[in-house]
Order: structure tokens, then sequence, then C-alpha cells
């Protein structure tokens, strides 16, 4: 880790920098008085952080701060502060600093000093390969999109154009690969493209979201019943949410069988008289009257892949699960009061 340290007393700074180096074998400390030379060195980006020796915080650490920030929004940055008040070191994080740390004579101010630094390095470090992984994998999703969908589509036409000309047994399952090919795709850039957190989330009327993700399944002669006690709000991100809803309500209706009866309900918390009973927080169901999902595999439905049907990508499940954790709540599957499937999602802030 190449530290870039700057400080206006040299002996100072030669110090710190033969202290940090001395607890941390990692740290390669450079320490240079020149503030501008600082400035000039963060804009060639050579340097893991800049550690700041500083006399007097409160009057140079935010200019420098704030310079160090105009150059390079993401580099960590360090002050090492002899004394400072709590203002200023509230003041010198506003500005953009990443830690402040006090000076201390004894050996213990530096362990505690290279421990901030190399934190400091490993988290940034770790932002960066997380932001140049999510570029991969937009260009991947990029490719998929094109280089895969395109071709399937084409393929897809050519085989209703056949099936209008002739009869073959072979087209009939050529189409259905085809069809499920698109499928899989679908639900991979699904995964691909929603984040694992949740940026924005709103008031959603939860028997809304349900009629409008209804809208978007194909549903045959399955049965929607809404219990009025859904028509209440829930914090959610609106597309994200329908997604996941969707992706529940067309799990119920493939694998409930003809005549599917689909309920949603809201989940009230449960309490005993101090706490909520583990398990019983608010949120809502999706349950059908179908076959149900035997005990030993209803964890094993939300794994990547899993699926019990021939014409399933494995993949509706779970990504209702990665939606339900971005958001910060549970779900789970278990056993419907008509003996079918339940899947409840808990944690949920049901306000309306």
């Amino acid at each position: 880790m190449s530290i870039l340290l700057v400080g206006s007393d040299a002996d100072a700074a030669g110090s710190v920098a033969a202290g940090l180096e001395g607890e941390d074998d990692r740290l390669r400390v450079d320490p240079i008085a020149d503030v501008d030379g600082t400035i000039e060195r963060v804009a060639n980006g050579s340097d893991d952080a800049v550690v700041a020796v500083l006399d007097r915080p409160e009057e140079g650490g935010l200019r420098l701060v704030e310079r160090l920030r105009a150059r390079d929004p993401e580099l960590p940055v360090v002050l090492y502060a002899d004394g400072g008040t709590e203002d200023a070191a509230a003041e010198a994080l506003a500005a953009g600093a990443t830690d402040y740390v006090r000076t201390s004579p004894s050996i213990e101010g530096y362990v505690l000093l290279a421990r901030r630094v190399t934190s400091a390095v490993e988290s940034a470090r770790a932002i960066r390969e997380a932001e140049r992984r999510r570029d991969r994998l937009e260009r991947f999703v990029e490719v998929v999109s094109h280089d895969l969908r395109n071709p399937l589509n084409v393929a897809q036409g050519r085989l209703d154009l056949a099936r209008g000309e002739c009869d073959s047994e072979h087209l009939e399952p050529a189409a259905d690969a085809v069809d499920r090919s698109l499928a899989l795709v679908a639900d991979l850039l699904t995964l691909a493209r929603e984040g694992r957190t949740v940026s924005r989330v709103e008031r959603v009327t939860l028997a809304d979201a349900v009629e409008e993700s209804w809208a978007s399944v194909e549903t045959g002669d399955a049965t929607l019943v809404v219990d009025p006690e859904a028509d209440r709000e829930i914090r959610g991100h609106p597309g994200r949410t329908r997604q996941l809803l969707e992706n529940l309500l067309g799990n119920a209706v493939r694998h409930g069988g003809d005549g599917v009866t689909v309920r949603v309900e809201i989940v009230e918390p449960m309490y005993t008289t101090t706490r909520a009973v583990d398990g019983g927080g608010a949120g809502f169901y999706v349950a059908d009257d179908g076959p149900g999902i035997p005990k030993n595999d209803r964890k094993r439905v939300f794994e990547t892949g899993y699926t019990t049907a021939t014409d399933g990508t494995g993949f509706g499940l779970n990504i209702a699960k990665e939606i339900a954790e971005a958001h910060g709540w549970e779900i789970r599957a278990t056993a419907s009061r008509e003996g079918g499937t339940r899947i409840e999602v808990t944690g949920v802030d049901v306000v309306g």
C-alpha cells in the first residue's frame, strides 16, 4: 500500500512514516511537506491513500481535504491531528475526509493510525473491484441481450413459419426449446441487472401491485383471490416489488395444476407480551391449493437453477429471493392451509 504522508513539520512527518511502516509491513510511506506537490501527485493516481499530519486541524485540514477531493473524490484521506475537537473531526468528515485520528505520544497511536489507514485502503480497493465487476457484468448483459436474444428470436419466427407450411413432430419440441431459452435469457438478464440493494423506496398499494402483476402472468384457467386486507400500502421499490409478485404468482400458476386458486393476503405481526414472535413480522404471502412442496425441498426452491418442471428455468423463485433480500425482507416457503404452497414475505413495512 503506497501512502503519501503530508505534513509541514518534516521531523514529525518522518516519525509518523516510520511508525506506520513499523506497525504494518504492507505500508510504504512517502513523507512530503509541500501541499501543492501532494495535490499534483494525487492527480497522477499513484498512491493508495493520503495521511495528513496536522498541528491545527481546524485551520488547514478542511482546505486540504477540499483540494484533495477536487482532484480525487474516492482516494482515502486520513487526518492525523494533534489534539483537535469533536467539532473539528465532524467538519473534516463532512468535508470528505475518510477518517480522523487524534495523535498520541505512545506507540499505541501508530497502531490505531495504521489500522485505520489499512482499513480505508482495503475498503477503497473493495469498492473499486466491485465497480469493475459491475462494469464487466453490464458488458455481459449487453452481449447476452444482443448476441443471444436476436438469433433466438429469428429461430422462433422461422419455426412459426415452418409450422404453418408443414407438419413435423420435430417442430414443436424445437419451438419449446427456443421458448425456454428465451425465458432463461430473460431470467438471467433480470438477475444481472438488478442490484443487491434497493435505492428507491415508495409507498406501494399491495392489492394494486398484485392485480397489475397478475395481468402480466400467463394464468390460464387459474383464479386469483386478493384478500380485502391487502388493499394496504407497503414500502418498497415499485418495479422490483411488482417483479417479485409476478414471479410468485407465476410460480403458483405453473406448479399449482389445472384450475388452481391463488390467494394473496397480508401477514400480521405476531406478538408475545414483550416482543414479536420469531418469523412473525408483518408482510404478505402468495398461496395456492396445488400439490405443494415437500418439506425437505422448501429451502431448495430458492436456489439458482432449481426446478421440478420440465419447462422451468429454475430462476423464478431465486429472483424473488434476490428482490426480497434487496429490500431487507425475508422469504420462505411453507404449506398453505389447503395443502398447497405458501410463499411468505415478512419484515415488510406495512403502512396502510
